[in-house]
């Protein structure tokens, strides 16, 4: 796309660049390059109307992009406080685990104790615990209270060995936990990052967008001010021509004769809407279009010749005023018979047909106007034209 709108816009500057060249000359100015600069227009106008919607397209994929980035960060950051509560609970279950080793030692070494010195009592202290007994129930209780002890240092170890093992269970749980999450963390980290360097792309698109849509809107102003500069000069021209030869003081009756012999009667280009056969493109044609080389044209009206010269893209043109707003052209002639000032009649031949100017090959390019060659508008001359079995190629 960016490649096509440069080739569109040096295609423009160009045409500006001779289109400002060619006001300089008389009669440089004419209704084709009129319609030369509003098709450059309407071209740079759907050229702008692609980029807006470009543009649209991508500020609302923006607008998404960081609406993930934004749910992508917030998931982090709960991530992250999980994994803070998942660091603080196994930081506890590690010093809950030391506590209980602490008091497994001290127990651990307490039994010892007191194992060591039930063993230390052998026969002998059984003999003295005996003696020093009042009875024997008494020596049978003194005995039982030792055993009994001891008895139960080993179950609260062994408690406390069951205690450790079920706290380095949880903590084991606990760094599970943690692994898990700082997984999903690191995933969510990589998609941040991607997401974020997406944006970043969005971003430059939009700003190329930005430019392209700030270039087309000066080249679209260029071509108005150029259609406008065009239209002064044409008024200028008509003026001058006015001034010079005077308006024409006729009636025109609303009926034009075919301006030439009714052998020629191949239509080689409609009005309207058309594909150019070497662009490709439709183009608003404001004439017809005749199969003819180098034969008589004739006046369609009685009328007063306001131009006879070379225009720009025409080739060798006359264009006749008939009165009551009516005016008749011919371009591509190959010679005239009349001059700007000349009054005609009807079926008075004013030139021959030809092939000058930008032409695909020899024909006579006709067009009809109202109300002005320059405020005014063309229509179909065939909506005009007296004309033979037309034959349409």
């Amino acid at each position: 796309m960016r490649k096509k709108f440069l080739i569109t816009l040096f295609t423009a500057t160009v045409s500006l660049v001779l289109m400002s060249s060619l006001i300089l000359n008389t009669y440089a100015a004419s209704q084709r390059d009129i319609d030369e600069l509003n098709d450059k227009k309407s071209q740079a106008e759907d050229e702008l109307n692609s980029v807006n919607a470009q543009m649209d397209t991508a500020e609302s994929e923006l607008e998404s992009l960081k609406s993930q980035v934004a749910e992508v960060e917030s998931e982090l950051a709960r991530l992250n406080t999980q994994l803070d509560d998942l660091n603080n609970s196994i930081d506890t279950k590690e010093a809950e685990i030391k506590q209980e080793e602490a008091e497994i030692e001290e127990k651990d070494d307490l039994l010892k104790q007191r194992m060591v010195a039930f063993y230390e009592l052998g026969d002998t202290s059984y003999l003295d615990l005996l003696f020093n007994s009042a009875d024997l129930f008494d020596f049978l209780s003194t005995y039982s209270i030792v055993q009994q002890i001891v008895e139960a240092d080993t179950a609260l170890i062994n408690e406390l060995e069951e205690k450790k093992a079920q706290l380095e269970a949880d903590k084991a749980e606990l760094e599970s936990n943690r692994a898990e999450v700082q997984t999903v963390k690191a995933e969510q980290e990589k998609k941040s990052t991607e997401l974020q360097s997406l944006q970043a792309e969005k971003e430059q698109v939009i700003d190329s967008l930005s430019e392209d849509q700030k270039a087309l809107e000066q080249q679209i102003q260029a071509f108005e001010d150029a259609i406008d500069e065009a239209q002064e000069e044409i008024r200028r021209q008509e003026a001058a021509n006015n001034a010079a030869n005077g308006k024409y003081e006729g009636s025109f009756e609303g009926v034009l004769e075919w301006p030439l012999s009714y052998n020629y009667n191949i239509i080689t280009s409609i009005f309207g809407n058309r594909t150019a056969p070497t662009a490709g493109a439709s183009t608003n044609h404001g004439a017809i279009d005749i199969g003819v080389s180098y034969v008589p044209v004739y006046a369609p009206a009685s009328g007063k010749v306001i131009l006879a010269g070379y225009v720009s893209g025409y080739g060798n043109y006359i264009k006749i005023d008939h009165g009551n707003g009516y005016y008749t052209a011919f371009g591509h002639l190959s010679a005239f018979n009349v001059r700007a000032g000349d009054v005609v009649s009807t079926g008075q031949q004013i030139a021959v047909s030809g092939n000058t100017g930008v032409s695909t090959g020899p024909h006579l390019h006709y067009e009809v106007y109202i109300g002005g060659s320059s405020k005014g508008y063309r229509v179909d001359p065939l909506q005009y034209t007296s004309h033979p079995s037309l034959i349409y190629h």
